[in-house]
């Protein structure tokens, strides 16, 4: 799966696209997971049999390992990273379709300075890089970054209803950044507005 804390090396070359069998599974695997999940609570509960609660853990152990292995099986080139703006926004053409295809199969996606990638554990990952200027970084410019990015998320859920179809239903995180180059470090992570700082301070 993408990195979605790194930039692109070179965002401009081509990558192999993804086998129509690893796009099914994509498709497939979380609602798979949670039939799974579900089958396992309800043996629990003993309205169905042990037995198909175990049938419902191997499903979920097929969407979960799936999720890792597969990409591998399928050549899929972790690194992949598509950047969307809003001309290819209003226009709806071949080089949006191919970028949101690309990120549906695992590519990271950047709009508006913000990085976005599906992660198999039911999560969106954002990602956002401190300014190179910012001297002191505290609780309050974190919020502001994060509050910039998830604008910026619901911006692009509005403009494209197939990245709003693609992130439906999943929790987003915002990983505030040291920079976006190679020895950038996570700085802190918001999710449902509480901030976990990951490195020291910048002050």
């Amino acid at each position: 799966m993408a990195n979605p804390y790194e930039p692109p090396q070179n965002a401009s070359r081509e990558t192999t696209a993804a086998p129509a069998w690893y796009v099914l599974f994509y498709r497939l695997y979380q609602p798979a997971w949670w039939v799974g999940t579900a089958l396992i609570v309800l043996s629990w509960l003993n309205v169905v049999t042990p037995r198909v609660g175990w049938v419902g853990f191997g499903i979920a152990c097929v969407a979960v390992f799936g999720s890792y292995l597969f990409p591998k099986l399928a050549r899929l080139q972790p690194e992949d990273f598509v950047v969307v703006d809003s001309r290819m926004l209003a226009s709806k053409d071949v080089a949006y379709r191919d970028a949101i295809e690309r990120f549906a199969n695992g590519a990271t996606l950047m709009y508006d300075g913000v990085c976005f990638v599906v992660r198999p554990d039911n999560e969106i990952a954002s990602a956002i890089a401190i300014s190179a200027a910012q001297q002191d970084f505290d609780d309050q410019a974190a919020r502001d970054l994060a509050d910039h990015a998830r604008s910026v998320f619901e911006n692009l859920q509005l403009m494209s209803p197939e990245f709003s179809s693609a992130v439906a239903t999943r929790t987003f995180r915002i990983s505030i950044m040291s920079s976006f180059d190679e020895d950038a470090t996570e700085v802190c992570r918001v999710v449902d507005d509480q901030i976990e700082w990951r490195a020291h301070s910048l002050q």
